[in-house]
């Protein structure tokens, strides 16, 4: 990161949380970073998508606490400064992406009924 560039992304304690937790439920997933990716655009904005992965040498990658994330460079491009959530109310259950570069879209990562089996197939 260069002076004055934003940071990529933070994570909240819960995202953190969440993706420790997933990560030792999970062997498969053990030693992985967590990656965070445009998934496409809707007519609300964008749509994320979230997997346990090995880091590719043209990621962005940042350590927060003990989870890793990688960011591919076109989805750094429109996330960075963004904010990584972990809920489990009414909206469902999955990772949320709060990007303050589109102030009128909250993307959620995984669908109430479905967030665990799209995040194995991502």
């Amino acid at each position: 990161m260069t002076t004055g560039e934003t940071q990529l992304l933070q994570a909240t304690d819960r995202a953190l949380t969440a993706a420790r937790r997933l990560s030792h439920e999970n062997p498969e997933w053990t030693g992985k970073a967590l990656r965070i990716y445009l998934s496409g655009k809707g007519c609300s904005g964008f749509e994320y998508g979230a997997s346990f992965d090995a880091r590719d040498a043209a990621d962005e990658s940042l350590q927060l606490g003990d989870v890793e994330f990688v960011v591919d460079p076109d989805t750094a491009k429109y996330m960075r400064g963004s904010t990584i959530d972990w809920v489990d109310d009414e909206r469902g259950k999955g990772f949320l992406v709060e990007n303050p570069n589109h102030k009128k879209f909250r993307g959620k990562f995984f669908k109430r009924d479905g967030w665990q089996e799209k995040l194995i197939r991502s």
